[in-house]
């Protein structure tokens, strides 16, 4: 894939996923050649299906310290405040992830030099439980590989926010339990482990992706216990035991 019009074509199969809810079947061979086209992919999907206005939430994550983050954005109408309630027409698939997502409360903008992390999380103004929804376009994501992964906004198909976590600063992530249930069953429970061990290890990163961060926006942190698959319909919740939580009925 080495051209605008490859580029395009792509962006034109997710945009038809998207409105027809039905997945497309695509091979590595035909993934984009770099993290670059990827992100373009991205670009032309997000204009194709929410115009030219600037994205206010994103997705951010690596798998490990060592290896360059990825980012994505959210699409608005994905993206509801808990108790929420979707409808399952909207998805072509759900998987659920534990998260915490942060609220920027005032503007970081563009600069030469990254961001240092403790400038970043100064411009943090709440920090929330949150569910990611978990969709693909893509029929086999594992089989066409990360860059489509990529390309296709890393999967995501929305954003539950919920509880606020108070004194986020003073708290330690570390000792959280952390629960994850649909439809009253629980599907996981684990303590601790936040994403790379460090909540914010991404953002600095995020912020010179996107080139600055704006007053309001959102940034989902990363999966607490994995990615959890769930079948439609779906009562879905998500809860730091004793700091709060955040649920949703996608049917």
């Amino acid at each position: 894939m080495h051209t605008m019009t490859t580029i395009d074509h792509a962006a034109q199969l997710l945009v038809q996923a998207y409105q027809q809810h039905r997945a497309v079947t695509v091979t590595a061979e035909s993934a984009p050649s770099s993290s670059e086209e990827a992100y373009a992919i991205q670009q032309a999907v997000w204009r194709a299906m929410a115009g030219s206005a600037r994205p206010t939430a994103w997705k951010v994550g690596a798998p490990s310290r060592d290896s360059e983050p990825t980012a994505a954005p959210i699409f608005p109408r994905q993206i509801v405040t808990s108790p929420a309630s979707l409808a399952a027409e909207s998805f072509i698939g759900l998987g659920i992830e534990a998260e915490m997502a942060v609220r920027f409360g005032r503007d970081l903008p563009t600069r030469s030099a990254r961001y240092t992390r403790e400038e970043t999380l100064e411009a943090i103004d709440s920090v929330h439980m949150a569910i990611e929804l978990v969709d693909t376009r893509l029929a086999a994501p594992k089989a066409a590989g990360p860059l489509w992964c990529l390309a296709d906004n890393l999967l995501n198909g929305g954003l539950i926010i919920g509880e606020e976590l108070a004194h986020w600063r003073e708290v330690d992530f570390s000792a959280l339990t952390v629960r994850v249930s649909a439809n009253g069953q629980r599907l996981a429970e684990t303590l601790g482990r936040p994403p790379l061990d460090d909540l914010f290890f991404c953002l600095p990163w995020w912020v010179e992706h996107v080139g600055g961060a704006k007053t309001g926006d959102i940034v989902a942190t990363g999966a607490w216990n994995g990615m959890h698959p769930v079948g439609l319909p779906a009562a879905v919740r998500v809860e730091f035991a004793g700091v709060g939580s955040a649920e949703a009925r996608i049917g």
